[in-house]
């Protein structure tokens, strides 16, 4: 029977990507154009669809595989977070120490299949293996770290104590009370791990820019409506992350929490010395209401904080501006001489999160299949939920695959305005007790 799938929204992220404008200007983008045959159609070209197209396109070469993005790769939300790839993640495992290991083995696996593109095609993102600390610089902070490393210890994951001595030799600042370092996570610059990605892909994967789908026409097959052109398929993977429900796609079952983010302008030397002396440092916060700190390669400060309930997946000059206010008191409470410094960028982007814990994962409809990160990891889990959707559909098992088949399925949501509610209360909660950790 023949259905359509019309966009309730199409993706549009708005206020420009710090980290992407810090690139090079791209190649001029390929749009969708006239009419296209494909075999297989990846609706979305973030860290899920990219690895879900590059694996289909090796495992069939001799398939077609058409990879459409509504914006270009690297701007939307792959693009704009913090650019942690988390390995030995325990958000969670504490209170599930099955999952929490079953999780620990995806962002793992996620970790090494990114490393393995990254070094095989030799992408330059800004890679470094420095790892991450967990930070607390109060009472409320702690009590989150005591319960990270038991959920570390859990899971099997080494980590060490930073004192609040180790800190400041680290970060130039006596702000943070102490830490908890755990080693095996990337670092990298995200805009451009994304490009990267989206520019070696194998040759049979045609990828389409600044095209979004607004319709999916299916029976027979499928066919997908851009503004310029249109797509025919065999098969349809969405891997829009949270526009999937736009298009129908798990709807009411993940939860869109946004956050925001500042990248300075480069340090000068002067400055760089009241920041640890120069070394690039890697903080996230212990705490929900904390705030992920960064000093890049390239010598610059991110400062990310600041949640809304997510479900606008936009972002307005109002909650920019309040970001900024949040982004420059941050810095001034770690590094108060930096307190004016120039920002290069101001921006959003948005989690989705589910209240069981559960996926967004394999077939929604007859050849109509998704894949969504929906966890506090979602480069690492998202590229190897990509890898494994892909093995899937072409029949390949295995224990990775095994371990998230074995996650389940999101639960459903209670409606808004309820859910609205209840994420706000939670976040007006945190933002109440826990300000210091800002």
């Amino acid at each position: 029977m023949a259905a359509v799938r019309k966009a309730r929204k199409l993706p549009s992220d708005g206020a420009k990507n710090g980290w992407y404008e810090t690139l090079p200007a791209p190649p001029p983008a390929q749009h969708v154009a006239g009419t296209i045959s494909t075999d297989w159609a990846v609706i979305g070209a973030g860290i899920c669809g990219l690895t879900v197209a590059r694996q289909l396109g090796e495992l069939r070469p001799a398939d077609s595989v058409a990879l459409v993005d509504a914006e270009r790769v690297g701007y939307g939300t792959s693009g704009r977070n913090a650019g942690f790839l988390l390995k030995g993640h325990s958000h969670g495992g504490e209170k599930d120490m099955a999952l929490g290991r079953r999780n620990d083995r995806l962002c793992a696996a996620g970790v090494e299949h990114i490393r393995d593109i990254v070094m095989r095609h030799q992408v330059q993102c800004d890679w470094s293996d420095w790892g991450r600390i967990y930070v607390a610089s109060g009472a409320p902070g702690e009590t989150h770290l005591e319960h990270l490393a038991h959920g570390l210890e859990g899971i099997g994951t080494a980590y060490s104590l930073v004192d609040r001595d180790g800190m400041e030799a680290v970060t130039g600042t006596r702000f943070y009370s102490r830490g908890i370092r755990a080693d095996g996570t990337a670092l990298v610059q995200p805009a451009a791990l994304m490009r990267g990605l989206g520019a070696s892909l194998p040759e049979n994967v045609a990828l389409y820019e600044d095209s979004p789908v607004a319709e999916i026409h299916s029976g027979g097959g499928f066919r997908l409506v851009c503004p310029d052109g249109e797509i025919s398929a065999r098969q349809v993977v969405l891997a829009n992350h949270v526009f999937a429900e736009e298009l129908g796609v798990a709807r009411g079952r993940v939860v869109p929490v946004s956050l925001f983010a500042s990248l300075t302008r480069p340090l000068k030397e002067e400055e760089l010395a009241q920041v640890g002396g120069g070394g690039e440092f890697g903080l996230l916060p212990a705490s929900p209401n904390g705030s992920t700190v960064r000093l890049t390669r390239d010598r610059r400060i991110l400062m990310r904080n600041t949640l809304i309930y997510g479900r606008a997946k936009q972002f307005d000059g109002g909650q920019l501006e309040g970001a900024v206010v949040n982004h420059r008191e941050g810095i001034r409470r770690r590094w108060p001489d930096l307190a004016d410094i120039e920002l290069d960028g101001t921006w959003g982007g948005t989690l989705g999160f589910t209240r069981n814990g559960g996926v967004v994962f394999g077939e929604m409809a007859p050849g109509l299949h998704a894949v969504m990160t929906t966890d506090a990891a979602p480069l690492t889990r998202g590229a190897i939920a990509g890898k494994l959707l892909a093995d899937q559909l072409c029949g390949i098992d295995s224990p990775l695959l095994q371990d998230m088949l074995a996650l389940p399925k999101a639960a459903l949501l209670p409606p808004d305005p309820f859910l609205r509610f209840i994420v706000n209360h939670r976040i007006r909660k945190a933002e109440t007790g826990e300000s210091g950790e800002l």
